[in-house]
Formats: C-alpha cells, structure tokens, sequence
C-alpha cells in the first residue's frame, strides 16, 4: 500500500536520508498548476476546482473548507464541502466569510484540527467518527488538515478526509503546506479580482451618477445683456468639488435696476477642499443651501454667502471647507460688489494693467458659523475683463513638480490682445494650463471664467 501511495503522489515524498538527493516534484505538477491558474469560475466553482487539482495526489477523498477567522477557539465553521467523488454538499458562496450563518462545529476532532497552524495528518479512530465534523467529512477514518494564509491571518483550514486510514502517510507537510496555500491563491485571486471589478464599476456607476445630477446644476449658459463670458470647468475625477454658478439677476432681484442695455448679474465660484464625490456632494449641497436664500436686510452677495456658510455647517464636524468668490454687477452704477473667501484673487484687467481684487480677503466657509462676510466694492467700465478660477489652475504641476502659479496667468491676460475674444483668451489660458500639466486633466479640478463688460 504504502509503495502504491509513494507513486501516487511523489510530490509529498520527504527528503530521503543518508545523503541521497531528494526527490523533486513531477514536471506534471506544474503543468496541473498552470491550468488552476486559468480557473475562470465564481466562489461557488473554487472548491469543487481545488477538488479537482488534488484528486490526482488524494483520489477518494473528500474536501471541506472549514472557517477560523472570528470563531472562538476551538470551533470553526464549514464553509464549503466536496464529496469524494466530487459532488458539491456545502456551497461554497462566501469564501471570505462574510455570512453570519456556517454550519458550526465545536466538537473534539474540530478543535484537534485547528489546534496549531501546522499542516498535519490526523488519525479518527472509530469512536471519533460519530462526532458531528466527522460526520459531515463522510466519517474518515483520516485527515489531513493544511492552514491557509490569507492577508497576513489564518482565516481557513482545508481539511481532506479519506476512509482509509493510511491514506496520508509519508505526506512532506512544509511541501503540501506551500502546494495548497499556491494552489488556493490562484483559484483565490481571480474571484477577488473579478468581486472587486464589480464593485469598482458598481462604484463608478454611483458616482458617474452624481456626476450626472452635478452637471444638471450647472449653469445653463444664461444670457445677460452687457456682459460676454466664456467659461471651463473640468473635473479630476467624475465628480468636482469645484462649482460655479452665474445668473442674470434683473428679473428675480427687484432692487436690482438694470440698465437701458444691460442686466444685472450674479457670478460665484467656489471650490471644497479635496476633490473627488466626497467634494462634489458637498458642492451640491452648498447649491443647495444657496437656493434657499431669499434675501435678508443686508447687501449682497455677503449676504448669501454668510446665510450659506451658517447653513454649510452640519450637526457634526464635515471635515470639509470651501473658498468662495463672489461677484454682484449692478449695470445701471457700473459697480462691482465683490467678496473672496479664502479663495484665490480676481484678475482684473483694464487697458495693459491687471490687477488683483480679493487676495488675503475672508475666511473660508465651513470654518466659523457665524462668521458674516463684508463687501468689497470695485468700479466697472465697458470693455474691462475679470478672470475667476479655482486654484487647480494656479497650482497645476509640470513634470518636475513646478506650479503653474499666479504670476503666469496673470501674465498670459496682460499679454494678450485687448480686442480678443473671451472665448479665445480663455482658450489661450487652458492651453496654457494643458501643456504646463501634460494633458487636459489635472491633479485637482479646475475652473476658469473670463468676464467682460460690454456696455
């Protein structure tokens, strides 16, 4: 018998003695290896594979995989069992262990197989083999238990049971401890990979979502007499935590007078820190909050931006804050009320001179609650440019890790011819931004408007 299993399963020979070379594994070995690795199949398939590959070194054994990992000691859980002739008893459908309900077992020869993390052969003597696990491993009269390693812990055993009690004798544990643990891994990780595929798209489909609903917000490029704009806004990821919202404010602003020529309008952007879904949800509820606004005894667009800082607050800290610009054009004063909340300064030009209009100005949202924002005010003239961004224009990084910066935005609208169009001086800015980068998205979402005066 024992010559018979020796040729069965030469891969579990121990190393012989007396300064004879060992025996090496069959070249057929990895050939059955590299078919498990092509193992295309779903959790419920892994086990009966695993039964498959080792039938060639154990025919006539069952196989179970028996749950360690969060079971007091001494008991495990049945997640998985093949017959020995194959046939399927315990699906296998949560190889990870996330389902609450296993069989349990807690028995003698439970807490004997799992007692050290050796790959070992147990003998079940006859009085063992009503005992519940042996009862549900087809009642062996041996067992060779294997530990499996997975992500640093001992989560499974595999146990293979035979009704002949000689069936594992002169198994190499070290050789049979690295074999299945190989073996499981390569049957393991497709399955892993694939859950993950799933749940990556199941993820990005939720999030191209609020993507959808994000842009909806958006606006629509609104028309207002006396005033040209061009605009670009490009998320990182999917999602933005960059926003901006422009509206003509003649209509639904009464106090606001417009001119025989041109509207009065509203522009503010802002951008959450961080970017990415997290950002854009915070984003949108700021819109939100924003459109709830309506109006209060003071001037804005303050005023709107310290009802929604008071109201961007949640019962607990949002680890989140948000820089805002903000911009009020009254057409018939030709003034500009404007404010910066921690965000980057406007660029305003006029003739060859740019200025810079809200640098170091007012806190960011989210910080203080009750923190009330004040007005800055600027004179407008007819063909005056004003340039708002976020700063994932300003802080895009060459290769070398060198920022885009201020300065050179600033210098690429002073340059720029008087009589251009915003639609092409905002072009030359992207472009600008674009090649210092290295492609059209960067490491942070990034906004750009380009505003003139036309009346």
């Amino acid at each position: 018998m024992r010559t018979m299993l020796a040729e069965m399963a030469p891969a579990w020979r121990k190393p012989r003695r007396h300064g004879r070379m060992p025996s090496m594994p069959s070249p057929a070995l990895f050939d059955r290896l590299l078919a498990l690795s092509r193992f295309d199949g779903d959790s419920r398939t892994a086990l009966t594979a695993l039964h498959a590959h080792f039938s060639a070194d154990f025919p006539d054994c069952s196989l179970a995989l028996l749950l360690v990992r969060g079971q007091d000691a001494g008991r495990c859980g049945l997640a998985g069992l093949i017959g020995p002739d194959g046939t399927e008893h315990v699906p296998n459908i949560d190889p990870n262990g996330h389902r609450s309900q296993l069989p349990p077992f807690d028995d003698a020869l439970a807490a004997r197989l799992i007692a050290a993390p050796l790959a070992h052969v147990a003998a079940v003597a006859p009085v063992e083999r009503g005992l519940p696990l042996a009862q549900a491993l087809f009642a062996p009269a041996a067992v060779l238990a294997v530990p499996l390693a997975n992500a640093g812990e001992l989560s499974h055993w595999l146990v293979f049971g035979s009704t002949l009690a000689h069936r594992f004798d002169r198994f190499d544990a070290e050789r049979i401890l690295l074999h299945v643990n190989l073996a499981t891994s390569l049957i393991v990780r497709p399955i892993v990979l694939r859950e993950l595929t799933q749940e990556t798209e199941r993820q990005r489909h939720e999030i191209e979502s609020l993507a959808d609903i994000q842009k909806l917000l958006l606006p629509d490029n609104p028309r207002i007499r006396g005033l040209d704009y061009a605009v670009h806004w490009q998320p990182a990821a999917t999602a933005a935590g960059d926003y901006y919202e422009m509206s003509n404010l003649s209509d639904s602003v009464p106090e606001l007078i417009a001119a025989d020529e041109a509207d009065a309008w509203g522009v503010i952007v802002g951008d959450v820190s961080g970017h990415g879904a997290a950002a854009a949800a915070e984003a949108m509820q700021f819109d939100a909050i924003l459109r709830t606004f309506e109006g209060d005894d003071k001037e804005p667009p303050a005023s709107a931006i310290s009802y929604a800082n008071r109201y961007f607050f949640s019962r607990r800290s949002r680890g989140h804050f948000m820089t805002v610009f903000a911009l009020l054009y009254r057409p018939a004063e030709r003034r500009l009320a404007y404010l910066s909340a921690g965000h980057p300064p406007l660029l305003h030009r006029r003739g060859a001179d740019v200025a810079m209009l809200g640098e170091a100005d007012q806190i960011p949202l989210g910080v203080l609650r009750d923190f009330e924002y004040a007005n800055r005010a600027h004179d407008a003239q007819n063909g005056d440019v004003f340039v708002l961004y976020t700063d994932g224009i300003v802080e895009a990084r060459d290769a070398r890790g060198r920022e885009f910066g201020i300065e050179r935005l600033r210098d690429l609208v002073a340059e720029t011819a008087v009589d251009v169009s915003v639609q092409a001086l905002r072009d030359r800015l992207v472009a600008a931004v674009h090649a210092h980068q290295g492609g059209a998205i960067g490491n942070d979402d990034q906004t750009l408007l380009v505003l003139r005066i036309a009346h």
